[in-house]
């Protein structure tokens, strides 16, 4: 019986403990470096004892940097005007929906191999079905369907008239 690529439990762990630890290590290492960098200015500030002086070294080194940021002036935020045809007794009711949805009639309809319908529109628009039955699908030439956005994603081709629905996707 082999048993060479059988491992304990414990190694196993010990070889996940080993690997966590190395990945700890290297990001201490990456990220901690400039901690450990050697700065002879801020040592020189640390060593020293006496607060008052100590705070009159921190602020002579640091000095520099409060010239630039006060140099760089920083542009003025736009401020963006609420408009007033807002009217706070419709906050929390639904938004009305954006009626996009077309109507056509039919030119042609193919009955593909695959068992999609292939439907062309009197737009020169060719919708696909999604769904692999055309049997069911009563979907003729001359016919007037509306297509328009689905419930969730994709389109829904219906049959005026009829209470049949598609889901479709455009061709061309």
């Amino acid at each position: 019986m082999n048993n060479y690529n059988k491992k304990t439990v414990a190694e196993k762990k010990h070889a996940l403990v080993e690997s966590k630890s190395f990945i700890l290590f290297v990001g201490l290492l990456f990220f901690g470096a400039p901690v450990f960098s050697h700065n002879p200015d801020i040592q020189n500030c640390v060593s020293i004892t006496d607060p008052a002086a100590r705070l009159i070294c921190y602020d002579a080194l640091f000095q520099d940097t409060q010239k630039i940021d006060k140099s760089e002036k920083a542009q003025k935020t736009p401020i963006v005007k609420k408009s007033d045809n807002t009217n706070k007794n419709d906050y929390g009711l639904e938004k009305p929906k954006d009626d996009l949805s077309i109507t056509a009639k039919i030119i042609n309809v193919n009955k593909s191999g695959n068992y999609k319908i292939y439907i062309t529109l009197d737009n020169k628009q060719t919708w696909r079905s999604v769904k692999d039955i055309y049997d069911r699908i009563p979907v003729n030439e001359g016919q007037t369907v509306s297509i328009s956005k689905g419930f969730i994603s994709g389109y829904v081709m219906k049959v005026e008239g009829k209470k049949v629905s598609l889901r479709v996707r455009r061709v061309k």
